[in-house]
């Protein structure tokens, strides 16, 4: 087929699936449009390379169209949440720990090598917060995050393919010295590839079990379409792309998705973190006796995660402050960054894990945050399971998800689809419809950390 003709027909295509989604979501507003451009860029490429402009790049201060991209998108969220009347107090309340380190993040700023570049990316990752508060801000919040996870997969998958397949230049990118080709689509390099597939297959897969719910759409041909062609073009991307922790991963979400919809586990979710963590634990004692090999051997890498515990000792090597870190994301710049790299026939630009890297740039105080964080939503989590699955089960998918991922890939405070929809997930907020809820029914709705109107009902009103 000609290139500009695949070209063509793929965007046909988007615009039917849009077409498609808006009948699933007719009442959600123009407002998710904001998120949805910042959630579609930062799971992409940046639009400066979409531009041709990325030849400016300065490789510590970044593209200035990209700069002001962002914050025209930062700007334009905030002026939605201040027309909505966000509750910063109550937001902030509802989120300690992820605001505690946040703050401690835009503090290590000071301690830096390069300040500027590092107050930058942090206004930048704040920038995911305020994207957030605009999606929870809907009046129906579970249903702005369905056609967010849709919207994002509709853009991305099938330009991926078409780019892999049609357009090698984009979509493709090579060993220097192997010649081997790996598929990027339309990312930066592989890994993101896995990264933001990985996002859209997870959020594909809750739509699509949310049939049982309204089961006249299966009435509806095109609707299933709509639904299985993307999420079968998201299966071949994540095969083709060799980013064996993306895949991994996929497949664990997939198989939360799944058995948390099975009634013998949910008679047993107050047991699910001991499950876990016995799962966890055989893991680790099979690592141990050297039984991984086998494990992932069948993943096409090896027990070195294809040289990744070398870049771990290296980066160990280097002289920071244990405590604080050497400051928000600024441990890659400067000589220290040829250091690590002495020995590789390209520069090295992260950790490959998130903990790792949190370590490097913001000491033992940032890695104590992050995890306090997490653990803070898994267990708001915890208590969503046990009142009802829903959406509740993207959450722990997700957060699950998010947190093996990082163990050999470095996602924690970066611009990609996997920390932006682990913010979403981790993120408690009050929506607007929690407010329109009666006493009691709070339960059903399990967004944010809301409360209805404590007050007593006038003996007048009773029933």
């Amino acid at each position: 087929m000609d290139p500009k003709l695949a070209l063509y027909l793929s965007f046909l295509f988007i615009l039917w699936l849009f077409r498609q989604e808006r009948k699933r979501h007719p009442r959600v507003s123009g407002a998710l449009w904001v998120p949805l451009v910042w959630f579609t860029i930062v799971g992409s490429r940046p639009l400066s390379m979409w531009f041709g402009l990325e030849g400016v790049e300065d490789p510590t201060e970044g593209s200035p169209f990209d700069r002001l991209i962002f914050l025209g998108l930062i700007v334009a969220g905030l002026v939605i949440l201040a027309r909505r009347g966000v509750r910063w107090t109550e937001v902030r309340s509802s989120n300690k720990w992820l605001f505690l380190f946040f703050l401690y993040l835009g503090l290590s700023v000071i301690w830096s090598d390069y300040p500027l570049v590092s107050l930058k990316r942090w206004i930048k990752d704040t920038g995911n917060i305020v994207m957030v508060l605009v999606i929870l801000g809907e009046d129906e919040p579970e249903e702005a995050i369905k056609a967010l996870f849709e919207r994002c997969s509709y853009a991305l998958i099938p330009l991926s393919v078409v780019f892999i397949k049609y357009f090698p230049d984009l979509g493709r990118t090579y060993n220097r010295w192997s010649g081997e080709a790996f598929a990027i689509g339309v990312t930066t390099d592989k890994n993101t590839l896995g990264m933001s597939v990985l996002v859209c297959t997870v959020g594909m897969l809750w739509s699509m079990m949310e049939w049982q719910k309204g089961k006249a759409i299966l009435r509806e041909k095109m609707q299933v379409l709509a639904q299985v062609m993307p999420l079968m073009l998201a299966v071949w991307l994540l095969l083709i792309a060799h980013s064996a922790t993306s895949l991994s991963c996929s497949m664990l979400g997939a198989g939360l998705l799944v058995s948390l919809r099975v009634p013998a586990i949910q008679k047993r979710m107050k047991h699910l973190w001991l499950y876990g963590a016995a799962a966890a634990a055989a893991v680790f004692m099979l690592v141990m006796l050297n039984a991984g090999d086998a494990m992932v051997g069948a993943m096409g890498r090896d027990l070195t995660f294809t040289g990744r515990v070398d870049i771990w000792n290296a980066v160990l090597r280097e002289s920071i402050n244990p405590v604080v870190g050497a400051g928000y994301y600024s441990f890659w710049m400067g000589d220290r960054v040829k250091r690590v790299s002495e020995g590789y026939y390209y520069e090295l630009n992260e950790a490959h894990n998130g903990y790792l890297e949190t370590y490097l740039n913001s000491g033992f105080i940032g890695c104590f945050l992050i995890l306090a964080f997490l653990v803070a939503a898994a267990k708001d989590i915890r208590k969503e399971l046990e009142l009802g699955v829903g959406y509740a089960g993207v959450r722990l998918t997700i957060l699950a998800a998010g947190a093996f991922h990082n163990l050999t890939e470095s996602g924690f405070n970066r611009l990609n689809a996997l920390w932006f929809a682990l913010l979403l997930v981790a993120m408690k907020y009050p929506s607007r419809a929690e407010e329109k809820l009666p006493v009691g029914a709070l339960g059903e709705a399990r967004f944010g950390n809301g409360r209805p109107d404590p007050s007593p009902i006038p003996d007048g009103q009773r029933p």
